[in-house]
């Protein structure tokens, strides 16, 4: 099992702290995120994530989550961050015009594409996603797994399958999905526990 770690914090000493860390452990890579809220320039991300990668000396997802942090990291700075050997992807790298500079930009057959949970999949892999960062294959593993690998095989999925995957998207991202995750998987014995509120709080209401 590969255990891929997320390296962030709002402060860079301490994600700095927390890399050094990771060096010295067996985890098989590295995601390092971006300090929410502050939102530095793409010139300030490049030297943190720069900082990072080395502290950790581990391989490395970049992780593009403007939603999240605020930050969308451009095409020029994933480009350059690429040519990092220790850099072998990125989650989540944004729309398909972004995802085609890129791959232009780059010029390496090795650097993947992680496409950030199932919504819009096979949109996504039409337009270079070649990775799969799954949320839905925390519950039904195998069905996921088959159904994201003949995406790019372009094999046809039968209507079983199909009626399967809507099924399982349905179950997992009807609402929140980390929330439904958990509540799934301590159904089904692997105790997960509850998120912490305000994510999930909406149980507390209705009872």
């Amino acid at each position: 099992m590969e255990i891929i770690f997320g390296v962030a914090s709002i402060r860079q000493n301490e994600a700095e702290e927390l890399a050094e860390k990771i060096r010295h452990t067996k985890m098989s890579g590295i995601t390092p995120g971006y300090p929410t809220y502050v939102i530095p320039s793409q010139e300030e991300a490049l030297v943190y994530t720069k900082i990072v990668i080395n502290l950790s000396n581990k391989p490395t997802i970049l992780y593009n989550n403007p939603k999240r942090t605020g930050l969308d990291l451009s095409e020029k700075s994933i480009i350059q961050l690429s040519k990092i050997d220790l850099v072998v992807g990125i989650k989540d790298a944004g729309n398909k015009e972004k995802v085609e500079q890129i791959k232009n930009g780059i010029g390496r057959n090795n650097f993947y594409f992680y496409a950030s949970g199932e919504v819009d999949l096979e949109e996504k892999v039409l337009h270079g996603y070649n990775r799969l960062s799954s949320i839905a294959g925390n519950v039904s593993p195998t069905e996921i797994s088959q159904w994201f690998q003949k995406m790019p095989m372009k094999q046809k999925v039968n209507k079983q399958e199909n009626e399967r995957i809507e099924t399982i998207m349905e179950q997992v991202y009807q609402g929140n999905a980390i929330v439904n995750v958990k509540k799934i998987m301590n159904h089904m014995d692997i105790p997960l526990g509850i998120c912490r509120s305000p994510v999930g709080n909406i149980e507390d209401v209705n009872h």
